[in-house]
């Protein structure tokens, strides 16, 4: 027989197991989420049509992603892109390959901390696809009908602008 504090290890180990649900996920999560889909918008479609576009993803800052909410924001993307989080970008980037690509044909995504207690909020993002194509920029996602969405963007300028 076993004892009933095994059974509620094993209950709250299984139910931990099964994932956040989009209700569910933390705020820092959601608003990642928002921030990756805006990106993927404007992505290039993967050649084969089966393919997800794969996309890295590394924090910036003196805080890193947490492992909770990088499993939060890779299960709410499952069927959007193949999410890679990455601790440095030489995990995602081909850097002895000419032109610095990104590892199997996708994106690097650098996202700086999400704000506590702010809404809205506003992100910094790196979209790294090469040496010769990156871009930087600050995103703003705020609560719209009780979902986490991009309400605007603005451009960084790059120093030799």
């Amino acid at each position: 027989m076993r004892s009933p504090g095994a059974v509620v290890l094993a209950a709250l180990v299984l139910a931990g197991c099964s994932g956040p649900s989009k209700e569910e996920a933390s705020r820092d999560a959601q608003v990642y989420v928002a921030t990756i889909r805006d990106v993927l918008r404007e992505q290039p479609a993967p050649e084969s049509e089966d393919a997800l576009p794969v996309v890295y993803v590394v924090g910036v800052g003196e805080k890193k992603i947490a492992a909770k909410v990088q499993a939060e924001v890779a299960a709410a993307l499952d069927d959007d892109a193949e999410i890679r989080f990455a601790d440095v970008r030489s995990e995602a980037v081909l850097e002895d390959q000419d032109g610095e690509p990104v590892r199997d044909d996708g994106v690097l995504l650098a996202l700086g901390p999400v704000a506590p207690d702010k809404d809205p909020v506003r992100v910094a993002v790196e979209v790294y696809r090469s040496a010769a194509d990156s871009s930087k920029r600050v995103v703003t996602v705020g609560l719209v009908s009780s979902q986490w969405t991009v309400t605007s963007e603005s451009v960084v300028p790059s120093p030799t602008s």
